[in-house]
């Protein structure tokens, strides 16, 4: 065989063995309409920074599951999951509707091209994990108390399955797997529930594409029927409470190395642990961050909007920063919220607080199935946006933050704290104080 045969052959074998490798990863049986697909698994080794490691089961399993595979039900969006373990155990969710993890852009933002790819954007990229209790599936593990179904924040398709157990009097993590969703039907279900081509935003929601940064016009969200009368606060220069997953990822925060302050994290500096396919925290990959652009609080409104197809009363807060060291303002508005939703806490207890991610009809970051099907994003009127000095859209994950919590902390709801949730909630970068008058 010459160079240039060989040469042939050898690309042959490598183009087989990719275009089999990815038709592996999920597989359609024309007999019984399921579709497989595998679960992988990430070792201690694998995975050296898993916030989870010292916050988990004694018996924790790194290497538990096996494959697990999808059968579609009558109703629409409506799916079986099956999820198969290496000792032949069996997991399923069943009749699961699944169309709240599939990225949608709200009924009023569709004539806008801009808002519209923004919604997608953000909802593919922030993650949502759905927390499924005893009776809301089946086992052959009878310790098995908790499944949690997540779609992670890295693109379309990378999803995990966790697995909890009593401990201690503690629900702790059993297992992890991670898993490809099957990509032909994501296309499906994308354009389904949206009635635009998957080809249309495919690119960014595959593999991050930065989007063009235009002005944004706040009248696609409402108008504002009264601003309300307000005193306001900068509490951060304290320390935010390391409980819950805060004390869990602390270890993700990069530099600076030590700090005493939420106005310590204030900074262009500070860097944290990325978060890289399939899904792990990655400190060999520092994230950079635009944090000092939250380093002077200038102004704080709070306004009572009307929201497009809803008639109750809903909120705008729209908070006005300048950088630390530049001269350059950003603004923070998150509207379309209920104030009512929002707990009475104290201040130690903030990571319980209502919370959300940055983008348009998201749905939280975490929550019960009952409330994942209950908050459809198709007419969500939330909306968290960072902008600049012109009203143009900032990406928060070049910035350095993923959202905001809210809690009140007296009972007549008169003291409204805001709390910012920094990429990947590794840390609270802010806190505001809002004494409603």
């Amino acid at each position: 065989m010459n160079k240039l045969s060989l040469l042939v052959f050898i690309l042959t074998i490598v183009i087989f063995s990719n275009c089999n490798s990815e038709n592996q990863s999920s597989k359609l049986d024309p007999k019984t309409d399921q579709i497989s697909f595998e679960i992988t698994s990430l070792s201690d080794q694998d995975y050296p920074d898993n916030p989870d490691i010292g916050f988990r089961s004694v018996s924790y399993q790194n290497d538990f599951f096996a494959d697990g595979y999808l059968q579609k039900q009558p109703e629409a969006f409506h799916y079986d999951f099956f999820f198969l373990t290496k000792q032949s155990d069996t997991l399923a969710l069943r009749n699961i509707n699944i169309s709240e993890l599939i990225p949608t852009i709200p009924v009023h933002l569709r004539s806008n091209e801009y808002l519209s790819y923004i919604s997608c954007i953000n909802q593919e990229w922030n993650r949502n994990q759905i927390k499924f209790v005893a009776g809301e599936f089946s086992t052959t593990l009878p310790k098995v108390v908790r499944l949690d179904l997540a779609r992670n924040c890295l693109n379309s398709y990378l999803w995990e399955i966790i697995l909890y157990i009593e401990e201690d009097e503690q629900t702790v993590p059993y297992a992890h797997g991670w898993f490809d969703f099957p990509h032909d039907l994501y296309a499906q279900l994308f354009e389904e529930k949206n009635g635009i081509p998957f080809s249309k935003y495919q690119k960014a929601l595959e593999n991050w594409v930065d989007p063009v940064r235009e002005k944004i016009n706040l009248d696609h969200f409402g108008h504002v029927v009264q601003t309300l009368k307000i005193k306001f606060k900068d509490q951060s220069d304290a320390m935010y409470p390391l409980k819950a997953a805060r004390k869990k990822k602390f270890k993700e925060i990069i530099y600076p190395t030590s700090f005493s302050t939420m106005r310590d994290l204030q900074s262009d500096s500070t860097l944290f642990a990325t978060f890289t396919p399939p899904g792990f925290y990655n400190k060999k990959d520092p994230r950079k961050t635009e944090l000092g652009r939250f380093y002077n609080l200038e102004n704080i409104e709070l306004s009572e909007i009307k929201a497009p197809g809803s008639s109750e009363h809903l909120y705008e807060i729209q908070l006005t920063f300048s950088h630390k060291n530049k001269k350059k303002f950003t603004k923070l508005v998150i509207g379309g919220i209920h104030l009512d939703d929002f707990p009475v806490l104290e201040e130690s207890e903030a990571n319980q607080g209502w919370k959300n991610s940055m983008g348009i009809g998201n749905h939280s970051f975490y929550e019960t199935y009952k409330d994942h099907i209950n908050k459809p994003s198709m007419q969500s009127s939330y909306y968290a946006l960072l902008l600049d000095g012109e009203d143009r859209w900032l990406d928060s994950h070049t910035v350095g933050i993923d959202g905001p919590i809210f809690h009140f902390s007296d009972e007549e709801k008169r003291t409204l704290h805001l709390w910012l949730l920094s990429f990947e909630r590794h840390a609270l970068v802010g806190h505001y104080e809002i004494e409603m008058k």
